[in-house]
């Protein structure tokens, strides 16, 4: 079914990048063998590893669940209404969630990892379990290695789904809602594409799903420029179908202006279909562009970047794309990164617990989304490198992370200055 569905990607968009587009089906049947891999790791791992992992899945079904059944109530609470307008709201509820679920369960997935970290580790250092671990003569970070594995085993699922389908699927909510309430999902609307080699702007209204595949996009305006970059004529559509198999634009219920120098524009209505067979313009151009780069894929994301880039118009979009293809996988390493951190903040030996411990681990996780934030907005806007946008905020807290566990696990303080 995916290699179906890339196929259909490529005929509609065919400057995509097709290597990674191909890899789709792969990076999904890779998703799909993590759990297979989860099992035999706890196979072959021993009895100690294994206790730890339990305590952490069992951790994670409360926190990671509660996160996620929170979310969708409510969500759901504010689209009930919505999805009951076809009668049928459990169909059209899952109909949505389904289609929706990628974006939701990767959003909430570096939190769960957090929360399960800070619950579980908690949990057994209040019982006295972890003292008892230690005993064995294992260093505190070998007996914590289960943690940092599943920290991994998140990490590349995350990747996975951020790899195209959870920013597609957090991309096509509102068209998602559209068809589970019956309706043509609306894949955007008040699209603008400027085609510098053609010199025409297109404007458009309504683009529904489907409109590489024949479904008609809704109030299309072509504005065609001379070579001065004065106006040579217009045309109104109400409807417009791209074939993807010639290459060719059919235009309904078309209105022609044409306009000359120092004269008044001739109008003229010609006969449906009105076709265009040496535009260049595709499809894909024109919604790659309308587009919030933050939905699109590691493959989209390259595919734009590799389209045209002399053109001006695009340069200006290039350091854009580039800072979100890394930030595609920079972001999943964050599950990890919470592990790094969370861990030794919540783990203690002594008998007094350190609840402070646990609120200074909830701040760095919220100062690590600030920063992400910050820093992606000065690496789109060119202050910064896209790379060093993307990674740094990764960086510098797993590098605070591994330095927390170091002291942890030497018993020293973890806070120098304050003893």
């Amino acid at each position: 079914m995916e290699q179906e569905q890339v196929q259909d990607h490529l005929r509609g968009f065919p400057d995509s990048d097709r290597f990674l587009h191909g890899l789709r089906p792969y990076v999904l049947a890779g998703i799909f063998f993590l759990p297979f891999i989860g099992a035999v790791t706890y196979a072959f791992s021993s009895v100690l590893s294994r206790w730890l992992m339990r305590e952490f899945l069992s951790a994670m079904l409360v926190c990671y669940g509660g996160i996620l059944l929170i979310y969708v109530l409510i969500d759901f609470s504010g689209n009930a209404a919505r999805l009951g307008e076809t009668g049928e709201l459990l169909r059209s509820t899952w109909l949505f969630y389904s289609r929706f679920a990628p974006a939701i369960v990767s959003a909430m997935l570096p939190f769960g990892i957090l929360f399960s970290v800070m619950f579980c580790v908690a949990r057994i250092s209040r019982s006295r379990e972890i003292v008892a671990a230690l005993q064995s003569g294992r260093s505190m970070i070998r007996v914590m290695a289960p943690l940092y594995l599943c920290g991994l085993w998140a990490t590349l699922f995350y990747l996975g789904c951020n790899f195209h389908w959870a920013p597609m699927a957090a991309g096509m909510k509102n068209a998602y809602m559209d068809e589970a309430r019956g309706k043509t999902g609306m894949l955007m609307n008040h699209a603008v594409y400027y085609s510098a080699k053609g010199q025409r702007m297109w404007m458009v209204t309504e683009i529904p799903r489907g409109f590489d595949r024949g479904v008609p996009m809704k109030g299309v305006e072509v504005t065609s420029l001379n070579a001065d970059g004065s106006l040579a004529s217009r045309l109104y559509a109400k409807e417009a179908v791209w074939s993807a198999d010639d290459k060719t634009w059919a235009f309904y219920d078309v209105e022609l202006s044409d306009h000359h120098k120092n004269q008044a524009p001739v109008f003229v209505s010609p006969a449906d279909p009105y076709v265009k067979n040496t535009w260049q313009e595709t499809p894909s151009q024109i919604v790659q562009l309308g587009l919030n780069i933050r939905h699109l894929g590691m493959p989209d994301l390259s595919g734009a970047m590799n389209a045209d880039m002399q053109a001006k118009w695009l340069q200006r979009d290039f350091v854009r794309y580039q800072t979100q293809w890394h930030y595609r996988l920079a972001l999943p390493v964050s599950c990890f990164v919470y592990v790094m951190f969370a861990l030794p903040l919540s783990l203690y030996v002594t008998r007094r617990a350190h609840g402070a411990a646990i609120a200074i681990t909830i701040i760095l996780a919220i100062h690590l989304v600030l920063l992400t934030s910050v820093a992606l907005a000065l690496g789109e806007s060119g202050n910064i490198s896209p790379a060093v946008a993307a990674w740094s905020p990764i960086v510098l807290f797993a590098a605070l992370g591994g330095w927390l566990m170091r002291r942890r696990s030497s018993g020293r303080a973890l806070w120098p200055l304050l003893g």
